[in-house]
C-alpha cells in the first residue's frame, strides 16, 4: 500500500486553521487539486461552525452558499466549475460532463441519487460530502480521468469503491492497474462500532468479510477501509497503488466534521479533486 494520509495533517490544520488538508498521495500529480476541508473558515455557527459544505443541514443556505465562496476564492476555482453529488449511500456513479458545470452548487441539479463522480474533464471540480463516511479518490494519470466516491458502510456494502473503477472502465476505457486511489479522513475502527445486524448483512454479502469484523464490548467493529481495498483489488486495482489514512473524524470531530463526535448535530465537511487546465 501507499503511503497514509497521518496525522500531522492534523497538527498542522489545527496551528494555520487551514480550510483544507491535501491528500499527500495525490501530491506526485501537480496536475491535480485535492483536498478535504476541515471546519475551519467558514461562516456556519453552532453544530454547524463553521464551513459547512451541507445544504441538506437546517444551517441557513445563504451561509452553506457563503462557505462554498470561501473555498472556491481558496482553491481559485469558480464555483461555476464545481459540480456537487446527491448522496443517498447507495452506488450509482455520474459521468460528470460540461453540462453539468455548478450543479448542486448554483445550478439545479439535473440528477439525483449520485454517491459517485467520475470525469475526463479538465477544469471541473468533483466535489462529495461528508460527516464520518469514507472519501475515496481516484486518478488513472495514463487516460487523465478522476472520480470521487461517498463509501459509508451502506455504500462500502454495495461496494461503491468497485463501481467506480468499472464506471472509469466503462466511460472512458482506463485499465484498473492504472488507477491510483487515496483514503481522505473518515471513521476508524477505533470508533466505527455497529450492532450484529450490519455485522451480520456485511458477512452474508462478503463471505471473507469476517476478517475485518471484531467484537468489542458488546458491539462489532467493521474495518470499513480494509473491505474496500479488497474490493478495489478485486476489480483490478493494485494495491501498491492504494493509499490508505490513519486519520479518524470522530477522533478529531474539532478539526473535521463527525456525525457520531457530535451526537447526530453536525455540519458536514466535502472532497474535492479536479484536473488542471
Amino acid at each position: 500500500m501507499g503511503s497514509l494520509l497521518d496525522d500531522r495533517c492534523i497538527v498542522e490544520a489545527k496551528i494555520k486553521r487551514d480550510t483544507f488538508i491535501a491528500i499527500p498521495s495525490l501530491d506526485a500529480f501537480p496536475e491535480l487539486v485535492h483536498g478535504f476541508t476541515t471546519r475551519f473558515g467558514g461562516v456556519s455557527t453552532g453544530d454547524y461552525a463553521t464551513l459547512n459544505l451541507n445544504f441538506n443541514r437546517p444551517d441557513p443556505e445563504s451561509n452553506v452558499k457563503k462557505n462554498y465562496e470561501i473555498l472556491s476564492n481558496e482553491l481559485e476555482v469558480p464555483l461555476d466549475n464545481m459540480v456537487l453529488s446527491h448522496q443517498v449511500h447507495d452506488k450509482r456513479i455520474l459521468k460528470v460532463t460540461k453540462e453539468h458545470r455548478g450543479m448542486g452548487i448554483v445550478r439545479e441539479r439535473s440528477y439525483k441519487n449520485i454517491d459517485g463522480l467520475v470525469t475526463q474533464e479538465p477544469c471541473l471540480m468533483l466535489v462529495t460530502y461528508y460527516a464520518d463516511c469514507v472519501p475515496i479518490y481516484f486518478y488513472d494519470p495514463v487516460d487523465k480521468v478522476i472520480g470521487l466516491a461517498h463509501s459509508g458502510w451502506r455504500g462500502t456494502l454495495l461496494n461503491i469503491g468497485g463501481e467506480t473503477v468499472r464506471a472509469m472502465k466503462e466511460s472512458f476505457g482506463c485499465s484498473p492497474e492504472n488507477v491510483f486511489v487515496s483514503f481522505g479522513p473518515h471513521i476508524k475502527t477505533c470508533c466505527f462500532e455497529v450492532d450484529h445486524d450490519v455485522a451480520d448483512v456485511f458477512i452474508s454479502t462478503y463471505t471473507w468479510a469476517g476478517s475485518y469484523i471484531t467484537k468489542r464490548a458488546g458491539k462489532w467493529i467493521i474495518d470499513l477501509e480494509s473491505i474496500i481495498i479488497k474490493n478495489l483489488t478485486e476489480q483490478g486495482v493494485l494495491e501498491r497503488n492504494i493509499s490508505g489514512c490513519r486519520i479518524c473524524t470522530k477522533c478529531n470531530s474539532d478539526v473535521f466534521f463527525s456525525h457520531r463526535g457530535s451526537k447526530n448535530q453536525t455540519g458536514t465537511g466535502a472532497a474535492f479533486l479536479m484536473i488542471r487546465g
